[in-house]
């Protein structure tokens, strides 16, 4: 494994803090890389190869939710999600159904295949959460969630050009 500290050419100064001099983008790429390899790894017998998040979000709002809602909710534009439906649709673990009070619409539905692996993706997702944040020592877990969690919701959605950032096996 490569030696992150010396990678990141992280100096420490005669007060022993740490001064960062590779840009946060660079150090969220590749956490985002290792995360998805590392969920991708637990998750690779499963008939789908990404939008784990997306199916679990589909879950947990089983029936209530619209595709313009699930793109609210992942910060990501109405091409993506469409990519995203079409792709759980083709594996058989979600399902379009009309709503009812708006015929320009329709809600996401888990189909029977797709919640037989739900409790697998959950797990996975958990599992690797706490894989990631075991590296944080435990009285700042919390303080950790609560500021990157800031972190979003003050920066906010994405405006401007679309950036699309799709991670999944190229194995498969």
């Amino acid at each position: 494994m490569v030696n992150f500290v010396n990678f990141f050419e992280i100096r420490v100064s005669m007060t022993a803090f740490k001064e960062q001099i590779t840009p946060l983008g660079k150090l969220f790429a590749i956490l985002t890389k290792q995360y998805i390899g590392i969920l991708g790894t637990k998750l690779e017998k499963l008939p789908i190869d990404r939008n784990y998040y997306a199916f679990w979000v589909i879950f947990k709002n089983d029936g209530k939710i619209t595709s313009k809602r699930l793109a609210e909710i992942l910060q990501t534009d109405k091409v993506l999600i469409v990519r995203i439906i079409k792709h759980l649709i083709e594996k058989d673990f979600i399902e379009r159904l009309q709503h009812p009070n708006d015929k320009r619409s329709f809600l996401l539905h888990v189909t029977p295949n797709g919640r037989k692996y739900f409790p697998i993706i959950e797990k996975a997702i958990i599992e690797t959460d706490q894989q990631f944040t075991s590296a944080i020592g435990e009285g700042n877990k919390d303080l950790f969630l609560s500021e990157i969690t800031n972190l979003v919701n003050s920066i906010g959605p994405i405006e401007g050009d679309r950036i699309v950032l799709e991670y999944k096996r190229l194995n498969k």
